[in-house]
């Protein structure tokens, strides 16, 4: 795939004279295997595993309760990290719950797939969507392969989704309410992670509503395919 990439690295730019602006929130851009981008996410490891360090660095844990329109990014911030431990907590728990008190033969290996798979994606969600409110000003990417920035468009787009698969997780947690004697509690526990999911997606579509004026699709976009590492 590198050598590839490495042949494809070029940069396709097209806009109207008119339309170009210096603007980023004017800007969409498309990726295609553009592993910079990748490498621009996981460069920011550092900086957002100290935010998780310190969940409450930017706000407290009182006023992440309310509303907060003049500190939107610093709101989703703190929420994100929050709904990071909010999985580890509720994971653990769960899998605990699962491995003890299960009637089932595989119950053990279950416990521990769903621990790692729910931390990790928790932390995907978590960090992801960090990086598109505060690093791209709106980001998405399908399959590895294709994603495109700096639309705040995709704010709207993200932030319904998170609030989609909050209902699910509520949805999909009373599979469990009588699975076995303490299944009620397994239940709560996962329908219970809806909450940092909803206010990151609240969050988010609070940021679109405030940027609306300025995601328009058909502004200035660009196309950047195979942009190989140095």
């Amino acid at each position: 795939l590198k050598p590839f990439c490495s042949a494809a690295a070029f940069v396709v730019r097209v806009h109207r004279e008119e339309e170009v602006h210096s603007d980023p929130l004017r800007r969409m851009v498309f990726h295609i295997l553009d592993i910079s981008l990748a490498q621009e996410w996981l460069n920011t490891c550092g900086e957002y595993s100290k935010y998780i360090l310190k969940p409450f660095s930017k706000m407290s844990f009182q006023a992440m309760w309310r509303c907060n329109n003049d500190n939107l990014e610093d709101w989703f911030q703190t929420w994100s990290v929050i709904e990071f431990w909010w999985a580890v907590v509720i994971n653990i728990a769960g899998a605990v719950l699962l491995a003890t008190l299960a009637d089932e033969d595989n119950a053990v290996s279950t416990a521990v797939q769903n621990l790692i798979v729910g931390i990790v994606a928790a932390y995907l969600w978590a960090h992801l969507g960090w990086f598109a409110v505060t690093k791209k000003k709106g980001c998405c990417c399908f399959c590895l392969f294709f994603c495109i920035s700096d639309a705040p468009i995709l704010l709207l787009l993200f932030g319904v989704w998170l609030i989609i698969w909050a209902a699910l997780m509520v949805l999909n947690s009373l599979a469990w309410i009588s699975a076995f004697g303490l299944g009620f509690i397994y239940t709560i526990l996962y329908a219970s992670y809806a909450i940092p999911l909803t206010y990151m997606g609240f969050i988010m579509v609070k940021m679109w509503q405030k940027h609306q004026g300025e995601a328009q699709l058909g502004n200035t976009s660009a196309v950047v395919v195979g942009k190989a590492s140095s």
